[in-house]
């Protein structure tokens, strides 16, 4: 992807994320929608993008890019936040 300013991410950009479920741990499940970018890294194959609602996940800015669309129409003006499951059953991974 060519990098120009309209498409380069910046610190407080708004953008949607995807949701993510996890069968083994359900502690990190989490609901997509809006959220902020609270940092931004050039790493050595693509741009990464982290977001304030999800510390320590780190996510691909052209996979973000391409999935805006879809997203909003999902997610509308709903915010992105975690949705942590502790059943033991989804909870198997150590």
């Amino acid at each position: 992807m060519k990098r120009t300013k309209k498409t380069e991410p910046y610190v407080g950009q708004k953008i949607y994320v995807e949701t993510a479920l996890y069968l083994g741990h359900g502690l990190d499940d989490f609901e997509g929608g809006l959220a902020t970018i609270s940092q931004v890294t050039d790493e050595k194959y693509y741009i990464g993008v982290k977001i304030k609602e999800r510390p320590g996940t780190t996510y691909n800015w052209k996979y973000l890019l391409e999935g805006q669309e879809e997203w909003k129409k999902r997610f509308g003006k709903n915010k992105a936040h975690p949705i942590p499951d502790d059943r033991p059953e989804f909870n198997r991974w150590d």
